[in-house]
């Protein structure tokens, strides 16, 4: 399988005036995780994103030194590893929600 960088792009900034539905949400079985099971998030700055999981979190943090199966230094991203062995990075912090 190729693999494949989650990207989202805002179309306008956020504020935090905003409605919370204004929020982009991504369903973990959705989203196409690289050969060691890495998905990248980019969105903009302030653009809340969160995901729908049936898994659990297992772990979550700052990553240290760390580079993807596709090349991407996510050294210092937000990291969220799930329990089927799925993590996240994303610049951003990640409203994760069990569903």
């Amino acid at each position: 399988m190729g693999a494949v960088t989650a990207m989202v792009d805002a179309v306008e900034r956020y504020s935090e005036a905003e409605d919370e539905n204004d929020a982009v949400v991504l369903d973990l079985a959705d989203l196409l995780p690289d050969d060691s099971g890495d998905v990248v998030l980019f969105s903009g700055d302030e653009l809340p994103v969160n995901i729908s999981a049936q898994e659990a979190v297992m772990e979550q943090g700052v990553a240290e030194a760390h580079v993807t199966a596709t090349g991407v230094d996510v050294t210092g991203l937000n990291y969220y590893a799930f329990e089927n062995g799925v993590t996240i990075y994303s610049l951003t912090d990640v409203t994760i929600t069990e569903s």
